[in-house]
C-alpha cells in the first residue's frame, strides 16, 4: 500500500509561517486520510519518517505538527524527533484511559517540555475530564466552524494560544482572525506532499533493530528493563498478557511479573510481533489476522508433534503472507531481516517438518474461514491425526481466531 507524508503550513497573525502539519493522507487524495490506519499506527510512521528525512527537509527547519493520540505519547519512537520543534498535537486513545495511564501521559507531557517540546489539545479534549491535559497545553485548536469568541476568550484567560484549522473561504477566515493566534486551511496553504513511502521499508528497518536488540539479551531481568524504559512497549506488553489470549485468575501490573510469566522465548516472540502488527496490520489487516491464526495454530500443532519448535512453528505461521501482505519476495525479505534460517527453510521445504506442520495449519486456518461441513471435514480428519477429539479440535480452532483478534487490538 503506498502513503504519502504531507504538510500544510500553519501562519500566524502577520501571516508568516509559524510551522508545518504533518500527516499520513492517501496518495490518490491528499485531502483524506488512509482510514485503514488506526491513529496511533500513522504516528509511529510519521516520526520514523521525520526522524529519517530531518526536520529541514520537513518543514524547512520550522516547527512540526503531529497528531498524537494519548496512548502514542507513552512510545519511545516519539524520542527520535528533536523535542524543540514539534508541537505534539493530543488527540483522544484508541484504547480505555485509566488513571494510571493518565498519570504516565501527564508525566510524559512534562518531560517532553522539559525538552522544548510544545503541546496542544484538540477540541475533543477540551472538557472538565481532561483538565489536567489543559493545564500543561500551550494551545487549544478548534476547527473554524466550532470555534466562538467564549471559547477564545477562556482559552485566552488561562494563558493558552489558540489554533484555528479548516479555514477554507475568505468568510472563515475573516471569523478566525481576531479569535485566533495560529492559523491553518486549504485557503492559506493547501497540503503538499513530502514524501511518498510504502510501508514494507519501515517493516524492514523496524525488524532488524529489534532482531538486533533481542540477540543482546541475555535474561528475563534485561528484558524487563528495556521493555521498562518504553512505556509505550510497557503498556502493550500488559494488554496482551491480561488479554483474552491468556486464561489467568488475577490481574498483572508489573513489567517485571509480566515478562516472568512470559518466558524468555514468549518475550522474544511477543517483542517481533508487536513489531510486526505496528506495520503490517496497516497494510492489509484481513491477511495479517489470517497469518495470525496460522500462527496460532502452527504452534499447537508443534507442541504435539514436536514441542521443541513450537516457537519456529509460530514464526513460520506469522510470516507464512508476507509476501502478500507487502508485494515482496518473502524469502529474499525475511534472510534481509536476519529470521532464522530453519523457519525460512519451512517455506522453501528443505525443513520437512516444519513445512507439514505450516501446511496442516493452512488447511486448518482455510477450512476454519469457510466454515459449515468444509470445517467438519477437516476437524474430523484432523482430530484422528492429533489424537484428539473433534469437539477439542473445534475449540482450539475458535480459540486460535480469538487470540488473533485480540493481538490485533494491541
Amino acid at each position: 500500500m503506498s502513503f504519502a507524508i504531507a504538510r500544510q503550513p500553519v501562519f500566524d497573525k502577520e501571516g508568516e509561517v509559524f510551522g508545518y502539519e504533518v500527516y499520513l493522507r492517501r496518495t490518490d487524495d491528499l485531502e483524506k486520510y488512509p482510514e485503514d490506519v488506526p491513529y496511533n499506527k500513522a504516528t509511529f510512521i510519521i516520526a520514523e519518517l521525520i526522524a529519517e528525512l530531518g526536520i529541514k527537509r520537513v518543514s524547512d527547519g520550522k516547527s512540526i505538527f503531529i497528531n498524537v493520540t494519548l496512548d502514542s505519547l507513552l512510545n519511545k519512537v516519539l524520542d527520535l524527533l528533536p523535542a524543540e520543534k514539534v508541537v505534539f498535537e493530543l488527540i483522544p486513545s484508541q484504547i480505555d484511559v485509566g488513571k494510571t495511564l493518565i498519570n504516565s501521559i501527564l508525566k510524559r507531557i512534562d518531560d517532553l517540555k522539559e525538552q522544548g517540546a510544545m503541546v496542544a489539545i484538540t477540541e475533543q479534549l477540551y472538557s472538565g475530564k481532561f483538565v489536567e491535559l489543559l493545564h500543561k497545553a500551550h494551545m487549544v485548536e478548534f476547527t473554524v466552524s466550532s470555534v466562538d469568541e467564549g471559547k477564545a476568550s477562556a482559552v485566552r484567560r488561562n494563558n493558552k494560544k489558540v489554533l484555528i484549522t479548516r479555514i477554507e473561504t475568505d468568510e472563515d477566515y475573516q471569523k478566525a482572525l481576531p479569535l485566533g493566534d495560529l492559523f491553518e486551511g486549504n485557503l492559506l496553504g493547501k497540503p503538499t506532499i513530502v514524501k511518498e513511502f510504502e510501508i514494507a521499508p519501515f517493516l524492514k528497518s523496524t525488524l532488524m533493530r529489534m532482531i538486533a536488540a533481542l540477540n543482546t539479551v541475555q535474561s528475563i531481568k534485561d528484558f524487563a528493563k528495556i521493555i521498562a524504559s518504553d512505556v509505550g512497549m510497557s503498556a502493550k506488553l500488559l494488554r496482551f498478557v491480561n488479554s483474552a489470549y491468556f486464561a489467568k485468575r488475577k490481574e498483572i501490573k508489573d513489567i517485571v511479573q509480566a515478562c516472568a510469566y512470559l518466558g524468555m522465548e514468549n518475550l522474544k516472540k511477543f517483542t517481533l510481533l508487536i513489531a510486526t502488527n505496528d506495520y503490517v496490520a496497516v497494510e492489509n489487516p484481513y491477511l495479517w489476522k489470517k497469518s495470525l491464526i496460522r500462527a496460532i495454530l502452527a504452534e499447537e500443532l508443534a507442541r504435539r508433534k514436536n514441542p521443541q519448535i513450537a516457537n519456529e512453528a509460530y514464526l513460520a505461521g506469522l510470516f507464512s503472507m508476507i509476501d502478500k501482505i507487502l508485494g515482496v519476495d518473502k524469502i529474499e525479505f525475511l534472510r534481509e531481516v536476519n529470521i532464522d534460517k530453519e523457519i525460512i527453510e519451512a517455506y522453501t521445504g528443505v525443513n520437512e517438518e516444519l513445512s507439514t506442520i505450516l501446511q496442516e495449519a493452512y488447511i486448518l486456518e482455510e477450512a476454519l474461514e469457510i466454515g459449515g461441513s468444509r470445517l467438519d471435514r477437516v476437524v474430523e480428519e484432523f482430530s484422528s491425526k492429533l489424537n484428539m477429539n473433534p469437539y477439542e479440535l473445534k475449540n482450539l480452532l475458535l480459540d486460535a481466531q480469538m487470540k488473533a483478534e485480540e493481538i490485533l487490538k494491541i
